[in-house]
């Protein structure tokens, strides 16, 4: 049923559209009164499109400020990237831009095309694409302009929200970049600790063997953790283990890291350590975090395969201070880690909320009071 005041349209009866050209048809310079935006451009921002890395001083056929910009061709259609320009702006022939005309703002148009998203308006029978041909039919509900402007600035104090998190988060996870850096390497020592480090192997303080299962194991409703290659574990009906271990992910997601204690199961490429001798276990889980990456990174720019192999394990070097300063260690970096957390948690649920509201929002599913 259409909600009262709305009323059912088509996409290319509320927008003027224009495509991008080829760079090979504008001057283009470092700097200049025009972004040229290219597609990768839109990796910089969120939202407002202000930036670029190339520039004309080419003053016909700009594309308007407050145009809804986005990719017309390829996988960067499927990752729904749409951005509003915020300066008037050329565009690289592999996008095209909406310019609102009386009939909706800008602002509306940017979150109603984010919520029906850029894959239900193109091609994808083959390569993703968007044309005119897509984007003139394409069936909308359009409310009236004050109600537009209402929901706008509602879900604007969201992204607002989200980005103010965002950045919170990123501070956060730097300075437990700096802390791991300062701390891990005795650069800086916590106050009252004074004793000497000392070099050993990861075979030295522990035990290192590799799951034995292949991903078969794995089962949605399973009772035990199942430890792989990727990200996140699985679960499993079954468990070989149980003890308390770090699991280090052997190819896939390469150097991965997870603690666990208690019954699991591990993928075959799965390092797990255990038995551990003379050290704290989170103050390694720490140390192992911060330089395992590094070391993968090396042998990867020697052009090695992104894989760990246990040799490479068993001579890991762990350099530690005394197993009281270790513990103090291992607890200023585990509140960085809940921190991070919290925040990342909180990011979830702001997504979630906004994902939410759209659906309400652009539907008509809840109406808004105009002023």
């Amino acid at each position: 049923m259409l909600p009262e005041g709305w009323r059912k349209t088509t996409l290319g009866k509320c927008v003027d559209i224009k495509s991008g050209v080829a760079p090979s048809s504008l001057p283009l310079k470092r700097h200049g009164k025009y972004p040229y935006v290219k597609v990768e451009d839109m990796n910089n921002c969120s939202k407002f499109q202000k930036k670029s890395r190339e520039y004309t001083d080419y003053d016909h056929n700009y594309i308007r400020r407050n145009s809804v910009i986005f990719p017309k061709r390829g996988a960067a259609i499927v990752n729904n990237k749409v951005r509003i320009s915020i300066n008037e702006i050329h565009l690289d022939s592999n996008m095209m831009a909406l310019q609102p005309n009386s009939e909706t703002t800008s602002d509306f148009l940017y979150y109603l095309i984010t919520f029906c998203g850029l894959f239900k308006i193109a091609d994808t029978s083959t390569i993703p694409q968007i044309n005119n041909k897509h984007i003139l039919p394409y069936s909308i509900l359009l409310p009236p302009l004050p109600e537009q402007k209402k929901i706008a600035a509602i879900l604007s104090t969201w992204d607002r929200a989200i980005e103010g998190t965002e950045k919170l988060l990123a501070n956060s996870q730097q300075q437990k970049k700096a802390l791991m850096q300062q701390l891990l390497t005795g650069k800086k020592r916590l106050p009252g600790f004074t004793g000497e480090w000392k070099k050993k192997t990861l075979s030295n303080v522990c035990q290192i063997k590799t799951g034995k299962k292949d991903v078969n194991e794995g089962c949605e409703n399973g009772e035990y953790p199942f430890f792989t290659c990727a990200k996140q574990h699985t679960f499993s009906e079954n468990y070989s283990y149980d003890c308390e271990a770090i699991l280090i992910a052997g190819n896939g997601e390469v150097g991965k890291t997870h603690y666990y204690n208690g019954k699991f199961e591990a993928y075959q490429r799965t390092y797990i350590l255990s038995d551990f001798t003379n050290i704290s276990v989170f103050f390694l889980l720490h140390f192992i975090e911060f330089f395992l990456p590094l070391d993968i990174s090396k042998e990867k720019q020697h052009g090695a395969m992104p894989y760990i192999k246990l040799g490479t394990l068993k001579d890991f070097s762990v350099v530690t201070p005394p197993i009281p300063e270790q513990r103090a260690i291992a607890t200023v970096l585990t509140t960085a880690d809940e921190e991070i957390a919290s925040l990342e948690s909180d990011l979830s649920r702001l997504r979630q909320e906004k994902k939410a509201l759209m659906q309400q929002l652009l539907t008509g599913k809840r109406r808004v009071t105009v002023d």
